[in-house]
């Protein structure tokens, strides 16, 4: 029923507006039509804006579906807002650049040069950090997450002094996506140019190109809503840096002004800007593909490919340029969908390519032969996972990618997009995939880098696995509802007995009382914050705008997480008087003592995964 209501929609609304193919795309509009129709409605994606650019101009620009379902307002590419979250990201760097090529701005300064108010914090000295580390995600900040949101925003400066997360490795060691690292390179456009980062923008940025319907500020959207995974609409707050993308919105007409200024390589982005964004500034290793100033090279098939998305709660957009073909590709879309990332932008730019432009074939290597790959064996996890924020929970829904070695010299991974993969050693420590193009790094020991993304992935032990960790979380789980249910159980089953056989009942401690009340306690905190988190980590979407704005829930949530620790400590406390003093029979001694171990394993991952003080506090 849903999908019927989609695709009606779709038809309902249709394309706002269509410009004509020019004759080296032909059918191209029909392509894009079938694939966003078929993929709003299975989906569940109530509106899109898909435009293309090619040889200077628009050749696609459509409104697929409604902005807002409940008013039936229908996508307009040239006057619908939407949030493009981390494609804020592309302006940030412009503006730094431009600075830079005024002399005002120095890639390769410590930044705490021109910071008055505070200071990066000199984690390890002789290594501090540059523009140039903060312009492709190479600072080594740690991945936090911002408290300021809807009416409690910050000015910049002191949102980022107030936030600074932890440095996890030194500068130009390794790439690992930072929202306050590209949010500081923001703050330094503030400090030099002397006006807020929003007015720099608008005035630098925007109005050169005639971008009059993007916004930085907040409260920009109008009448487009965000919907998610269960398609409510959600509120679109904006939160702290949104130099980094929380709160700027545009339009689909306005991303392609922009798309055929960077195609263009335009002298209004900044003289040089554009193809200095667009060059390899980092790479883990000369063989893969790596960063640009904030684009992402994504090759396909041969061919170069840059890319920059943008997610934020309800809305998505992706943006492509081939800039060898005088290409461009961008996609919004309001609604997070089955997939949690709105219609896969991904997926319609490959359609594209694959129609258009002639493929290569994969590059051949050939296999190193004698050299074994086993030192590379193991588990390694994403350097975006957060080591001292309340995000660090993330990593119980992302598995980590294994390798495993074979005994010619390959290696077998899981854990990337594709499932089980071969990969064949062709130089030390690079491989490539076996029948594919994608290639595989270990720059450093310990650390493994795969091309088109924008981590580094680290090796983790076992004691460290979020497997490891969900089982803790399983049993504890158990043992919670065991006790919720068996305690009051056990007690009504005494009392029949006693009323049966006419007996009073006997005097009872007050300490075993205690002991049991206490258990009870603990085992109801664990299965409301197991529950309460497995909502919350199954809807991204919604938990962001709880975890920005401290939520009530969340925080009733994370109280009863830190009360598991002292409760765990007690119970076991409790059972080791149980067993010298002979409280209970043995199986009661045996449950109460399950019940202890289960909550302490509760408190164990919630202390592992910063669910206990100060790491929300």
């Amino acid at each position: 029923m849903f999908t019927e209501l989609i695709t009606a929609l779709v038809l309902a609304a249709g394309p706002v507006h269509a410009a004509q193919p020019p004759p080296d795309l032909p059918g191209i509009g029909a392509l894009i039509d079938e694939y966003v129709a078929t993929s709003m409605a299975e989906e569940k994606v109530p509106g899109v804006a898909v435009t293309v650019v090619a040889g200077g101009r628009e050749v696609v620009d459509k409104g697929y579906g409604l902005a807002d379902v409940e008013r039936r307002i229908p996508v307009d590419p040239e006057r619908t807002r939407f949030l493009i979250g981390s494609e804020t990201k592309l302006f940030t760097a412009q503006a730094a650049l431009q600075l830079v090529h005024e002399g005002r701005l120095d890639l390769d300064a410590d930044v705490n040069t021109y910071l008055t108010t505070f200071k990066i914090r000199d984690t390890y000295p002789g290594r501090p950090v540059t523009l140039r580390n903060l312009l492709t995600h190479t600072a080594g900040f740690d991945e936090d997450y911002v408290v300021g949101s809807g009416k409690d925003v910050r000015p910049l400066g002191e949102a980022l002094a107030a936030t600074q997360p932890a440095r996890l490795r030194p500068p130009g060691t390794g790439v690992s996506y930072s929202n306050y690292g590209v949010a500081l390179a923001g703050y330094l456009v503030e400090i030099v140019s002397g006006m807020p980062f929003e007015e720099y923008v608008g005035r630098h940025v925007f109005e050169p190109l005639g971008m009059n319907d993007s916004v930085i500020a907040c409260g920009g959207l109008e009448d487009t809503r965000a919907y998610l995974v269960d398609g409510s609409a959600a509120r679109a707050d904006c939160a702290d840096f949104t130099a980094s993308g929380a709160g700027p919105a545009s339009t689909a007409a306005d991303m392609a002004r922009y798309m055929r200024a960077q195609l263009s390589l335009d002298a209004r982005l900044g003289s040089g800007v554009a193809a200095e964004m667009q060059r390899q500034q980092y790479t883990e290793d000369p063989r893969l593909p790596g960063m640009g100033f904030v684009w992402e090279e994504s090759p396909y098939r041969g061919h170069r490919m840059l890319f920059k998305g943008g997610d934020m709660p309800g809305m998505h957009s992706y943006m492509f340029l081939l800039p060898e073909q005088g290409i461009g590709i961008h996609v919004m879309s309001n609604g997070d969908g089955t997939g949690r990332h709105g219609l896969d932008g991904f997926a319609l730019a490959e359609k594209i390519i694959d129609r258009y432009l002639p493929a290569a074939r994969p590059p051949s290597v050939k296999a190193l032969s004698g050299v074994s790959a086993e030192r590379y064996q193991g588990w390694y996890q994403s350097s975006r996972t957060s080591h001292g924020s309340l995000l660090k929970v993330q990593a119980l829904a992302d598995a980590p990618v294994h390798v495993t070695a074979t005994a010619d010299g390959a290696i077998l991974t899981t854990g990337f997009k594709g499932g089980l993969r071969r990969w064949i050693q062709f130089e030390p420590g690079v491989f490539q995939e076996e029948g594919g193009w994608d290639r595989i790094a270990f720059p450093e020991p310990g650390q493994l880098a795969i091309s088109r993304s924008t981590v580094v992935f680290d090796r983790i032990g076992p004691l460290d696995h979020p497997s490891l960790h969900l089982a803790l979380l399983g049993a504890a789980l158990l043992a919670a509802v065991a006790a919720l249910l068996g305690f009051p159980a056990a007690a009504a089953v005494r009392l029949a007995r006693r009323r049966r056989h006419g007996t009073p009942a006997p005097a009872s401690p007050r300490a075993p009382r205690i002991a049991r009340l206490l258990a009870w306690i603990a085992s109801v905190s664990v299965i409301v914050v197991v529950v309460g988190l497995g909502f919350l980590l199954a809807d991204e979407g919604r938990a962001l705008p709880l975890v920005l704005q401290r939520a009530p829930v969340l925080m009733a949530l994370l109280v009863g997480a830190s009360l598991t620790v002292p409760l765990a400590a007690s119970l076991l406390a409790c059972s080791a008087i149980a067993w010298w003093k002979r409280w209970w029979r043995t199986p009661g001694r045996i449950a109460y003592t399950l019940v202890a171990l289960g909550v302490t394993a509760f408190a164990v991952v919630a202390v592992t995964y910063n669910l206990v003080g100060p790491s929300w506090t």
